[in-house]
């Protein structure tokens, strides 16, 4: 019976030290809350270099429309375009489907030698070779 109230009471006193170490919750939401965030508002005017209003048309003004939107026609999406490519492809043919065999894998040889018209050996030393460690 001893050892069930040693470890209650142990409990007990870990969880009050831990209550009384533990931050004051409120003030931690308190910095959250958005609006007691501080904001300064800086009304500054940028100097451009030269008078908008000589580029702008006469009575010119910013916050009227100029163009209706309802009068837009908007093109409509035409039906995709339809390819019968099952006539040049296998049977039961899926492009998803995990290979089952090795000799299902394309391989493209690439023994062509493609010429770029550009002689490197200009602009290498004398006697280059890269396939020497240096």
């Amino acid at each position: 019976m001893n050892s069930k109230k040693l470890k209650i009471s142990l409990l007990m006193g870990i969880s009050l030290v831990s209550a009384a170490f533990a931050n004051n919750p409120v003030s931690e939401r308190d910095e959250l809350v958005i609006s007691s965030v501080d904001y300064i508002e800086e009304d500054t005017d940028f100097e451009l270099g030269f008078d908008t209003a000589e580029y702008l048309p006469e009575d010119f003004n910013p916050y009227k429309m100029y163009v209706d939107l309802k009068s837009v026609v908007y093109i409509e999406e035409e039906e995709a375009l339809k390819l019968n490519t099952k006539k040049y492809l296998p049977k039961k043919f899926d492009a998803y489907a995990f290979p089952s065999n090795v000799f299902d894998f394309n391989y493209i040889d690439a023994n062509d030698e493609i010429s770029l018209n550009f002689d490197t050996q200009e602009h290498l030393p004398e006697g280059f070779n890269p396939y020497i460690k240096r």
